[in-house]
């Protein structure tokens, strides 16, 4: 609908131009020429009262220059160039146009841009978050530090207006949401699990498994998982029997394991039970029997140990899963573990919409509080998946890997014990080739933390791409064995590790590049077991001619051993074939 001049509660369309005028002239937005086509095109239609034909394919042709046949479905350039036109509207509105009469915003899951006066007097800017700790954020974080200073200049602006209610993405804490720095409760925000000493019935055999050694293996293996606080519940007696004497370390929890050890003539059972204290019920149980006596005991705790950590404690473990649940559905609980949880929401999608935010929650809450180690961690890991699946970066930002890696090491220097801040520095140096430097910090990671079976499965994978196939294939099946539940990305690393270590790989290859080129639905990813040059060729053939046929066959060449493929995979990565292929769940507007 056209604006009407002189409306009291909105801006003359005027107005709206001359705002739009000093939009596009603004240093941000001169160095981009395709967002100020893009903005002045919305505007004016919308000005003319045609918002309601601002579609996908409209903005593709009319204001990005697109072929008639441009099909938004596959290609995602409006919905990327959407995400960064509104990034460089935060900047704008936080620095040169933090005085503007007349304000324009674009909010999320429309196309149809909003225009409102400034409610309130244009404030002074604000002195940024400190980013000391972390130089590589320092842009993005003034943009927010100035923004929760001026709280009710940022609702006026509508910067994150829209952030908890994009379509399809969920229940998301909006920057309303978001605490200030003495508004975080003490603690790093992460849930809390009491692991009880084991109630013992019956008297141990010589060779059993003790309870007391059980507990305190318990302990140590749960501590070593950074998504989670260990407290300790009541003392072992000498006996190995439970003690009424609580712990001077005991704190109130979220969660509880406890259970008991039954020593009969024949067989030991041992029953655990974890404890949602909050809703006082039990969530989970599981019940271990192992014989009386002439087994390791040693070896028996381990397999247990292993199989509870990996079972509870994993990023799709119980634990995980019930508080994705519970906090997501609402703004309950810390807002650092809320945060954790939608970044680990975010990864489960392509949605350019929710890596947003999940980026936005990160960097706020780590400059807020720069001791949360975890909060980098995870950081490092939106920052590699914005290398890998090619979304668009902040004006100004360093390469998104050399930011993963700054993110990578500040975690290890806040949190030197944690075996995923190194095994996410081991990812990041892979994908920088540092191929020697990753597999040290791997090391690492799985010396820290020997329970943790998703970084064994990544290390297998990444020697299975550098060659080291039956390695990396051994690596793969322990960690499958552990029963936690793994990404579909380490099923294709099995996959490949069995074709390349076939005894009738050749064979096979062969009818795999012969199938290629009829039906190379059939042969996915057998082309990464052969000849890489020949595979990117194959791909590059087929893009050209059927884009479905060069997703297959590209999905194979990409994780190919990084020494030998990764140029032409960096061409490859950001097609929107092969993130249908990797993201074969989504639906093509989920997709970046």
């Amino acid at each position: 609908m056209t604006i009407p001049a002189g409306a009291a509660d909105r801006p003359s369309e005027s107005d709206v131009r001359a705002a739009l005028e000093r939009i596009v002239a603004s240093e941000t937005f001169r160095s981009s020429p395709q967002l100020g086509a893009f903005l002045r095109f919305i505007v004016e239609e919308a000005l003319a009262g045609r918002g309601a034909s601002l579609k996908g394919y409209t903005i593709g042709v009319e204001a990005l220059g697109r072929d008639p046949r441009f099909n938004p479905q596959i290609d995602p350039i409006v919905r990327v160039e959407a995400t960064r036109l509104r990034r460089a509207m935060e900047r704008y509105y936080s620095g040169d146009g933090i005085g503007d009469p007349v304000v324009i915003e674009l909010p999320r899951g429309s196309y149809v841009p909003a225009f409102s006066r400034r409610r309130v007097p244009a404030a002074a800017p604000v002195a940024a978050v400190p980013a000391a700790a972390f130089g590589g954020l320092s842009g993005r974080l003034t943009i927010l530090g100035i923004v929760l200073a001026v709280g009710l200049l940022g609702v006026s602006l509508g910067i994150y207006a829209g952030k908890s209610g994009a379509p399809g993405s969920g229940a998301t804490a909006s920057m309303d949401t978001w605490p200030a720095t003495n508004a975080l409760p003490r603690g790093n925000g992460l849930p809390t699990i009491n692991i009880e000493s084991l109630r013992v019935l019956g008297t141990p055999r010589s060779g059993s498994i003790v309870a007391g050694a059980l507990t305190e293996k318990l302990r140590d293996a749960f501590a070593r998982f950074d998504t989670i606080n260990v407290s300790f519940g009541p003392r072992p007696a000498d006996n190995g029997a439970s003690s009424s004497v609580p712990s001077p370390d005991a704190r109130p929890a979220d969660y509880r394991l406890s259970g008991s050890i039954e020593y009969a003539e024949t067989a030991t059972t041992i029953l655990f039970q974890l404890i949602d204290t909050g809703e006082g019920t039990i969530a989970w149980s599981r019940t271990f029997d192992q014989p009386a006596a002439g087994t390791d005991p040693s070896a028996a705790e381990e397999a247990i140990v292993g199989a509870l950590a990996n079972t509870l404690l994993q990023s799709y473990g119980v634990i995980r899963a019930r508080d994705r649940a519970k906090h997501l559905a609402s703004a309950a609980g810390d807002p650092r573990y809320r945060c954790i949880l939608e970044a680990a929401d975010s990864f489960r999608s392509v949605d350019p919409g929710e890596h947003d935010r999940a980026r936005a929650c990160l960097e706020h809450l780590t400059s807020v509080d720069p001791g949360f180690a975890v909060g980098f961690e995870f950081l490092a890991v939106v920052y590699f998946r914005e290398y890998l699946l090619d979304f668009a970066a902040n004006a100004g930002d360093p390469p998104p890997l050399d930011r993963a890696l700054r993110a990578a090491r500040h975690a290890i220097e806040l949190a030197p014990a944690s075996g995923r801040a190194y095994q996410m520095l081991f990812v990041v140096q892979y994908a920088r080739r540092d191929i020697a430097a990753a597999f040290a910090s791997g090391d690492k990671a799985m010396a820290l933390n020997k329970y943790d079976m998703l970084t064994v499965a990544e290390y297998g994978g990444r020697l299975i791409m550098s060659g080291n196939v039956e390695r990396g294939m051994a690596m793969l099946r322990r960690s499958a064995d552990s029963g936690s539940i793994h990404p579909s990305w380490h099923h294709f690393y099995l996959f490949l590790g069995s074709s390349r270590s076939s005894r009738h790989g050749a064979t096979r290859r062969a009818v795999c590049w012969k199938k290629a080129s009829t039906n190379p639905r059939s042969s996915t990813g057998c082309c990464a077991t052969s000849r890489p040059a020949a595979c990117g060729a194959a791909a590059d053939r087929n893009r050209r001619t059927t884009p479905k046929r060069s997703a297959d066959i590209s999905r194979g060449c990409i994780h190919r051993s990084v020494a030998e493929s990764a140029p032409r995979a960096g061409r490859l990565r950001g097609s929107p074939q092969y993130r249908a292929i990797w993201y074969p769940g989504a639906p093509p507007a989920a997709r970046p």
